[in-house]
């Protein structure tokens, strides 16, 4: 094979070994397949419903190897052989292979006989599995992706094995990746394909980058609405992180709180980002105020378009009277006169809004700041550059924004699917930059982990990712909040690029301000 590593035959290696041959076994892919039909280890099937981990396979590559440096060579292949404690356990297995690809010891098929030749053999996707593994082993160690036969479950599956030198040979264990992503499976409740809905976008961007293989899967579900979400987070089946806005958040703990409900089981992991309110309306209507007593439409009754709006209504006192459709109807609706204004919650620039044109006679409708909107919502407006049909350029229109959540059940630690949201929480937490750039939604601009949702806990395995890379201490929730005072106050552009620097710059010169007392 040129190099050092290739000098040795297998002849060589099996004259020290358990037999000598004249020639090499040469197997095809049918024939290969075929003989791949043992009777399992016992070790295996008393734990059929347990699969082995990565770390897991490296654990055991690692203790073949102490075996090798213990007790040499020809030992630790009779260990192999023999099904020895450490070389197998439920689905890994160890096996070791001389440098041309001929099988030395297979712990866990009998009919993979010493000297069955694997250098030619193509798994079901065409690879030349075992020369990948033989490059890998040459590099000193590795892990080799390809279609093989699992023992446990006689199906051909997804597999990944762990290679290192052991010697003049190779040794390996292996995962079956089918069982890995059933145990590193996240869902993610979200949004509703019917509408441009941000949070079934924000889902697709977390799988997009998060995805893993079988170290990590993102499976995003379409969900109904924000109200819907938490429930389903709470009581669903399968569920385990969904999106959601404080607003709902805080409206249901109220209404649980009035019948003596409430509980813990809800947390939430990161602040994400504001969603903003948009009410179109006709060229009659000029001010929130005129829709008192007209028809509105605040979208189908489980959305959380549909939750908020009841909620802002009732906050500004104003009284209107429900429509609850689609989007796409209300537009029509609006066109024919039949409604007043049509209202819809989403991450600007909505692309339903963005197809809107003036000339139509629909406009952007302002959306007060008001004292009795303080508590739950933030204060923010739409410009030229949001929607460039619908506002002239130098001019805003005012409005409000809720902010989304991103929440999960309260798994009590040690529990399988506290391990999983946790997976998610350290997969994530650490690539939030690579969320905001380009293509993925500009939303992720707004994303800041260490925002805190007061009257909430967050997630325990969150608040430990947290605290554990915070170089600040208290410094850094303090600057979190006044990172928000400053893009409600319109001080910092939360989509500008230098959002943060200049957010740090200001806390910096209101702290100088306050040691010195000017």
């Amino acid at each position: 094979m040129g190099d050092e590593f290739g000098r040795q035959t297998s002849e060589t290696v099996w004259s020290k070994l358990l037999v000598r041959r004249r020639g090499r076994r040469t197997l095809t892919a049918a024939a290969f397949l075929i003989a791949f039909g043992p009777t399992w280890s016992p070790n295996v099937a008393r734990a059929a419903s347990q699969f082995g981990t990565r770390e897991e396979a490296v654990a055991m590559v690692h203790r073949v190897q102490e075996m090798f440096k213990k007790n040499g060579l020809e030992a630790t292949v009779k260990a192999v052989l023999s099904k020895a404690p450490g070389t197998i356990d439920r689905d890994l297995y160890t096996y070791i292979i001389d440098q041309n690809g001929a099988v030395v010891a297979n712990g866990a098929i009998p009919t993979m006989t010493p000297g069955t030749n694997l250098y030619n053999v193509r798994d079901q996707n065409g690879k030349y599995f075992m020369r990948e593994q033989l490059e890998a082993c040459k590099a000193g160690s590795g892990w080799v992706d390809f279609r093989f036969l699992s023992p446990l479950t006689q199906t051909i599956e997804d597999k990944s094995s762990y290679i290192e030198r052991l010697g003049n040979v190779c040794v390996g264990v292996g995962v079956y990746a089918n069982e890995q992503i059933n145990e590193n499976t996240v869902s993610i409740i979200s949004g509703s394909p019917t509408v441009d809905d941000t949070y079934l976008e924000v889902a697709s961007d977390l799988a997009s980058v998060l995805n893993d293989h079988d170290r990590l899967r993102i499976v995003p579900l379409v969900g109904i609405g924000g109200p819907q979400n938490i429930r389903d987070v709470r009581y669903l089946r399968g569920v385990d992180v969904g999106l959601t806005q404080v607003s709902i958040l805080d409206g249901l703990r109220r209404s649980n709180q009035v019948l003596g409900k409430d509980d813990d089981k809800i947390v939430y992991l990161t602040r994400l980002f504001n969603e903003e309110i948009h009410l179109i309306a006709g060229p009659d209507i000029t001010s929130i105020e005129q829709l008192s007593g007209r028809k509105v439409n605040i979208d189908d009754v489980r959305s959380g378009t549909n939750y908020t709006m009841r909620d802002i209504f009732k906050r500004l006192g104003i009284k209107v009277e429900e429509v609850n459709v689609s989007q796409a109807e209300a537009f029509k609706m609006l066109d024919a006169g039949d409604i007043a204004a049509t209202a819809y919650i989403a991450g600007k620039s909505a692309r339903l809004i963005s197809n809107l044109h003036s000339d139509r006679g629909l406009h952007l409708v302002p959306v007060p700041f008001a004292k009795d909107i303080v508590s739950e919502y933030l204060p923010t407006s739409f410009d030229h550059e949001d929607y460039p049909n619908l506002i002239p350029t130098g001019q805003k229109v005012e409005t409000i924004a809720d902010r989304v959540v991103l929440i999960g059940y309260n798994w009590p630690r040690n529990t399988d699917r506290y391990r999983r949201v946790q997976l998610f929480v350290e997969s994530f937490f650490p690539k939030v930059a690579s969320f905001q750039k380009p293509p993925f939604h500009p939303k992720w601009r707004e994303v800041n982990l260490s925002a805190r949702i007061d009257g909430w806990k967050r997630f325990d395995a969150a608040e430990d990712w947290l605290a554990a890379r915070s170089n600040a201490g208290s410094d850094t929730l303090a600057l979190s909040k006044f990172r928000e005072l400053a893009v409600s106050s319109g001080a910092v552009d939360p989509h500008a690029g230098d959002a943060d620097t200049k957010a740090r710059q200001l806390y910096e010169q209101f702290l100088k301000w306050k040691q010195t007392g000017h």
